[in-house]
């Protein structure tokens, strides 16, 4: 599918690379152990990225990178010219004949690889200081037991002719390729083996078998741009691969609109920022891109990195509501608190109801109490009667006295348990209330970045 691309344009590709010390190396004062190269011959470009081990045996790593990046452009360039003259094209396409010529490109490469490193150990061997760094394989590598190990290095590479775009891969890093529509993909086969920082490598025994590799054929499948990172890109964002395919079409973005040169300038600072903030490895990028097609789809770039951010963030949000979920603490909590909060209500009830009829009591006393009862001698026979039960009331005072300092010691009693209750559900509301306010607030994030996301997935 020729996308949008008309028959008649002709691509101009640019090539840019650029590579940078990793945070952590600065702080640590140790060198680089990224490579990048370029390499334009007109119709035909070539780029490499190579990421040196930073295992203490694979102590010249740096000069394997360096070995590797140079020896895959000189190998593809060779390459290249054989196949325009034999016309292999076709045979490149064709998914029977192409493996035999990607096998005797690779094991080339590598053979070449292993040879020069070598050479450079013959005339440059390990000093004794060199030797206590590789502590684990120092003994093995006095006896000349695998001491390639010591060069070991990752590799990603890619050849551009007029006809067909050639990825080649050995560990871990990136390739991305972006189609005639502008759409991020990433078509070389991943090596499962290629995990946290464990990477195949140059250095082992089976690295032949390792390489993968992917042939696209840009007369039919055109692409725009093709962006190779070594894992100190990747590793900076964690969250998400999509997350570096949004830097990669920031970098296109700025290459559209500063031009490649000024873009590829301003990488390595960039690169030491994304570096400092994110992965702290070596970081480096290399590729091409055809400024004039990309340049129409610098609006669906936009949109889709909004996407990804948009993405990004309702990830984060959903992974803090799960870890608040996590270990029912919060669901603990809430129940803990219901409990409490029921206790102290009935308790407050209680104790309330007591005062109440304590106040109640002590008030009928003190009317009792206050009743003056005159001389009955004085007065007619109905009046004595009327007095006489009068006495019998206040009389009666004693037991009420007596209820009243039975109800007082429950009402006191009531207190005790309600100031417990209070105090109980205080400590419980200290550490539930917060949770509860941030949880809930987590939700309603999550449901205004939801209604954002599909906002923004039904205009695309």
């Amino acid at each position: 599918m020729l996308g949008i691309f008309k028959k008649t344009e002709s691509p101009q590709y640019e090539l840019f690379c650029c590579s940078v010390r990793g945070y952590s190396h600065i702080k640590k004062d140790t060198p680089c152990e990224d490579c990048c190269v370029k390499k334009d011959l007109g119709s035909t470009k070539i780029f490499a990225v190579a990421d040196g081990h930073g295992d203490p045996n694979c102590l010249r790593s740096s000069i394997g990178s360096e070995y590797a990046c140079r020896i895959a452009c000189e190998s593809l360039e060779n390459f290249a010219g054989n196949v325009a003259e034999n016309s292999f094209e076709n045979r490149l396409f064709d998914r029977l004949e192409c493996p035999a010529l990607m096998d005797r490109l690779i094991r080339s490469i590598i053979a070449k690889w292993t040879s020069e490193v070598d050479s450079e150990l013959s005339q440059n061997p390990l000093t004794d200081a060199e030797y206590a760094v590789a502590s684990r394989l120092g003994e093995d590598f006095r006896k000349g037991i695998r001491t390639e190990r010591m060069y070991g290095t990752t590799l990603i590479a890619g050849l551009l002719t007029e006809k067909y775009l050639l990825l080649i891969q050995q560990g871990d890093g990136r390739c991305v390729v972006f189609d005639s529509e502008g759409k991020a993909s990433q078509p070389i086969p991943w090596d499962d083996r290629c995990v946290g920082t464990a990477t195949t490598s140059l250095c082992d025994p089976d690295a032949a078998h390792s390489v993968r590799y992917h042939v696209i054929n840009v007369e039919e499948n055109p692409v725009i741009a093709c962006i190779v990172g070594t894992d100190g890109v990747e590793d900076s964002f964690p969250t998400s691969m999509e997350k570096t395919h949004a830097y990669y079409r920031n970098i296109l973005k700025e290459a559209c609109e500063m031009g490649v040169e000024a873009m590829e300038q301003a990488l390595s600072a960039d690169l030491s920022e994304l570096s400092k903030q994110g992965s702290a490895d070596d970081v480096s990028v290399s590729g091409f891109v055809d400024v004039k097609r990309t340049r129409k789809f610098l609006d669906d770039f936009e949109s889709a990195n909004m996407l990804v951010n948009i993405r990004d963030e309702l990830a984060l949000v959903n992974s803090r509501i799960k870890s608040m979920e996590s270990g029912g603490m919060l669901e603990h909590l809430a129940k803990t608190y219901d409990g409490l909060a029921l206790a102290y209500r009935t308790s407050e009830e209680k104790y309330r109801e007591l005062e109440q009829k304590c106040t109640e009591l002590q008030e009928k006393i003190a009317a009792h109490e206050q009743t003056e009862l005159p001389d009955q001698d004085k007065l007619p026979s109905d009046i004595k009667e009327l007095l006489s039960k009068l006495r019998f009331t206040k009389d009666m005072l004693a037991p009420a006295k007596r209820d009243l300092e039975n109800l007082t010691e429950q009402r006191d009693e009531a207190k005790i348990a309600y100031d417990e209750a209070a105090s109980q559900m205080a400590s419980v509301e200290e550490r539930y209330l917060p949770r509860k306010e941030k949880y809930e607030a987590l939700l309603n994030q999550k449901k205004e970045i939801t209604d954002r996301l599909s906002e923004l997935e039904s205009n695309q």
